[in-house]
C-alpha cells in the first residue's frame, strides 16, 4: 500500500464501494416488491450510503451526473421513507401502548395510532413498488451505473483522510450549535439534533468505506454509528409526538377521552430529553476516535 498514490487509494476503495451499494440497491427491488421483511429499510440504507459517499468524495466522480444522481437518490429515499417511517411508528406505538397498565389505555388509542400507521405503511409500500417499476427509477439506475463505473479520473491528490476530515468537521460544527442551544436553554433543539444525526450518518458511512483500507477508521465509524442510533431514536420520537398530538385532537373532536395520549406524549418527551443529554458523551467519543486515526499513506 505504501507505493500507492492518494488518488489511487480513493479509486481503489471509494469507487468500488459506491458500485457495491448501487448493486445492493438494485438487488433489493425484488424483495421490496414482495414485501420481504426489512427490505424497504435495507434499500433505503443503500440509497443513503451511496448518496453520502458520492457527496463526501464527489471529486472522484463525474460532477454533473453525480449531482443529478444525488438529487434523485434523495427522491428515492423519500419514497422509501414513507413506508419505513410508518412501519417504525406502528412498532413504536404498539410497544409503547403495550407497556402501559391496561387501565390507563382508554378509548381507541391503539387503532388510532397503530392501525393508522399500519394503513399508511401498506399504502406507502404500494407507492414504492409503483415507483420502482417506473421510468424515473430506471433513469436513476442508468445514471448510477455510469457514475459508479470507475471511468472518471480521480484527482491524484485526493485522499481518503480528506473525505473523512470533511465529514468530521461538518459533524463538529453541527454539534457545537446544538450544545450552544442547550446552554441558552432553547425551547426546541429538535431540528438542530436532526442535522447532527445526518452528519453522523455521513461520517459513519465514509469511515466504514475507508476502514476497508485503513483499519483505524473502524473506531470512528463505530462512534458515529452510536451517535446516529441515539439521535435516530430521538427523531422517531419527534415524529411520534407529532402524531400523538394530531391524533389526540381528532379523538377529542370525536368525544373520546384523551388521557392516554397525554401519557404517551409525556413518555416520548422524557426519551427526547435523555437523547439530548447523551450528545456530549458521543461527540467526545467521536473526537477521540478521529484524533487516533493512524493512516498508512
Amino acid at each position: 500500500m505504501g507505493a500507492r498514490t492518494h488518488g489511487t487509494a480513493v479509486a481503489d476503495v471509494i469507487v468500488p464501494a459506491t458500485r457495491q451499494h448501487y448493486e445492493r440497491l438494485t438487488s433489493l427491488v425484488a424483495d421490496v416488491r414482495v414485501s420481504a421483511p426489512d427490505s424497504v429499510h435495507q434499500m433505503r440504507v443503500s440509497a443513503r450510503r451511496l448518496r453520502s459517499l458520492l457527496g463526501s468524495f464527489r471529486l472522484a466522480f463525474p460532477p454533473k451526473a453525480t449531482a443529478t444522481a444525488r438529487d434523485e437518490l434523495r427522491w428515492l429515499g423519500s419514497v422509501l421513507g414513507g413506508a419505513r417511517d410508518a412501519e417504525v411508528l406502528a412498532e413504536r406505538f404498539s410497544e409503547l401502548i403495550d407497556t402501559q397498565p391496561a387501565d390507563l389505555v382508554l378509548g381507541s388509542v391503539s387503532q388510532r395510532l397503530v392501525g393508522t400507521q399500519e394503513d399508511l405503511c401498506r399504502a406507502s409500500h404500494a407507492r414504492a413498488v409503483e415507483v420502482l417499476g417506473g421510468a424515473r427509477y430506471a433513469a436513476l439506475c442508468a445514471l448510477l451505473d455510469e457514475v459508479t463505473s470507475g471511468t472518471h479520473p480521480v484527482p491524484a491528490d485526493m485522499t481518503l483522510r480528506g473525505g473523512l476530515d470533511k465529514a468530521y468537521r461538518q459533524l463538529r460544527r453541527a454539534a457545537r450549535k446544538v450544545l450552544a442551544h442547550s446552554r441558552e436553554e432553547a425551547p426546541d433543539i429538535g431540528p438542530a439534533l436532526h442535522r447532527v444525526r445526518k452528519r453522523a450518518k455521513k461520517l459513519r458511512y465514509a469511515a466504514e468505506a475507508v476502514a476497508e483500507a485503513e483499519p483505524s477508521a473502524a473506531d470512528l465509524a463505530t462512534a458515529a454509528k452510536s451517535l446516529q442510533t441515539v439521535l435516530g431514536d430521538h427523531q422517531d420520537g419527534v415524529l411520534a409526538r407529532s402524531w400523538i398530538m394530531d391524533t389526540a385532537a381528532r379523538a377529542r373532536d370525536d368525544g373520546e377521552d384523551t388521557f392516554t395520549y397525554g401519557l404517551l406524549y409525556a413518555i416520548e418527551e422524557q426519551r427526547a430529553g435523555r437523547a439530548a443529554e447523551e450528545l456530549p458523551r458521543h461527540v467526545e467519543a467521536i473526537r477521540r476516535a478521529h484524533r487516533e486515526l493512524d493512516f498508512r499513506n
